[in-house]
Formats: structure tokens, sequence, C-alpha cells
């Protein structure tokens, strides 16, 4: 085999790999973005029609079926965001007592890295209790 198509086979192995890594990122990205949200969202309408649709999707309900869920489906998802909010409320307090405990215990600079470290953890979590940044 000579230089140029050793070249031109490398190339278009590299084609087909590099395109298929290109739409699995796009793939993923969508998935990350919009999905997720949609099926963990909880609070909004949208949310609450892609669960109902999924599910009688699923279960292939008829439509007299869906208009029957729709209600129980919403309440709920409405019952698993407030039992969520509370536990993740009741999480973020046990957790900042434990950190109270132990900051006496540390350094200056390990205060400080705690503190930062149990913020952006926080951060994270008041997604569930209304409060944080979504």
């Amino acid at each position: 085999m000579d230089r140029k198509t050793k070249f031109k086979a490398g190339c278009g192995l590299l084609a087909v790999f590099g395109t298929g890594f290109l739409a699995g990122g796009v793939a993923l990205f969508l998935f990350l973005v919009r999905i997720i949200p949609l099926s963990e969202g909880w609070r909004d309408e949208e949310s609450k029609e892609f669960v109902t649709d999924h599910l009688s999707n699923q279960l292939d309900l008829s439509d007299a079926q869906i208009e029957q869920v729709r209600p129980l489906i919403h309440s709920a998802l409405d019952e698993r965001y407030e039992r969520r909010k509370a536990y993740v409320t009741e999480d973020i307090a046990l957790t900042g007592e434990a950190l109270g405990k132990i900051l006496p215990i540390l350094t200056d600079t390990q205060k400080e890295k705690a503190k930062q470290v149990f913020l952006r953890w926080k951060r994270g979590k008041e997604r569930f209790t209304g409060t944080g940044e979504p």
C-alpha cells in the first residue's frame, strides 16, 4: 500500500470515529440539558406532561385513561417534590450542624476550604428546595 492510500484510509477512519464522537457528544448534551430536567423537574407543567406522556406511551393508555390518570400523576409529582424538598432542607441543616462541630478541629486554611466545599454542595442541593439557582 502506498502512502497516499494509507493517508486516505486514515482520514476516512478519523472521519468515521470523529462523526460518531460528535454525534455522541450532541446526544449526551441534549440528554443532560433537555431530557433530565423534564423528567426531574416536577414543578412545572411541561415536566408533568412529559412524565404523563411517557407513562401513557409505556402503558399504551387510551385518551379516556389518560384523562383519568393525569390528575393522579400530577398530584403524585407534586407530593414527590414536596417530600424531596423537606428531605433536602433537613439534609442541608444536618450537614451544616456537622460542619459546625468539625470546624473547631481544623486549621484556618482547612476551615475556609471546608466552608467553600459546603457552600458549593449546598448550592447544588438547593435546586430541590426552590431557594437555589435552577
